[in-house]
């Protein structure tokens, strides 16, 4: 027998509606991943992107072939394009950070889904705002030249310069925003491990749960115990008893 203790908001309000259940809430929603089966309209959105990442390496390779001079450059003018690129990528990745560190800081219980998308569109931006530094470097192929690592000439990277800065800028904020997103999303990773059906599937999301099992009901034959069920960001506590 599971004895399942209600949290509600400050309001006092049920978090979840009288017909619905903690478990029956996270079926329906890993049910989207796991049996869902694709659509139409989820092939022609992906057709599309598809398209557009097309036109990306198209443009790239022209831009590798012709020269950066391409973009209007000139020496009063060295970072045009790039830097406005840059500057506007890095701000809405900026963006992403502020509107999930400000949920989570106030505490705010429907936050989850706000915070993994504000977290995903950190994560984009910083990869897009990335590629222009290194687009503005002409012979982006030597773009290791920038890290500092021991090589046979002996030769170190401009620490004074800019655009080292943005390596370093734009690797911590790579880092700290991907651990941010990947912590938070293990739980459910564990989640969509456990109801898996198929061999694949839950191979490939039991090595992205990195072996988490608090998110997993072990039954117990105990006289009384608590397990502490971290789902969805918040703790539940569910009183097992034995049937």
């Amino acid at each position: 027998m599971v004895e399942e203790v209600r949290p509600s908001d400050p309001g006092g309000a049920p978090l979840i509606a009288a017909n619905y259940t903690y478990s029956s809430v996270t079926d329906r929603i890993a049910s989207i991943v796991l049996t869902r089966p694709t659509t139409p309209g989820w092939i022609a959105g992906f057709a599309l992107a598809c398209l557009l990442l097309m036109t990306l390496l198209g443009s790239i390779s022209y831009l590798l072939l012709r020269g950066v001079g391409i973009w209007g450059i000139n020496i009063p003018v060295a970072w045009g394009f790039a830097i406005v690129n840059f500057v506007w990528w890095i701000g809405i990745g900026h963006a992403g950070t502020l509107i999930s560190s400000i949920l989570l800081l106030l505490r705010q219980q429907w936050r989850t889904s706000i915070n993994r998308f504000a977290e995903a569109m950190t994560l984009f931006a910083v990869a897009c705002a990335g590629l222009f530094p290194l687009l503005h470097l002409g012979r982006p192929w030597f773009f290791y030249w920038l890290l500092p690592y021991p090589n046979t000439m002996g030769l170190w990277p401009q620490f004074r310069s800019p655009l080292v800065w943005d390596v370093f800028a734009v690797g911590t904020y790579m880092t700290v925003s991907f651990v941010f997103w990947f912590v938070g999303l293990i739980p459910d990773l564990a989640t969509l491990r456990d109801r898996a059906t198929h061999r694949w599937p839950r191979i490939v999301y039991g090595i992205l749960a990195m072996g988490w099992r608090g998110s997993a009901m072990h039954w117990r034959r105990y006289e009384s115990a608590y397990l502490l069920l971290p789902g969805w960001q918040r703790r539940w506590w569910f009183r097992f008893t034995p049937s």
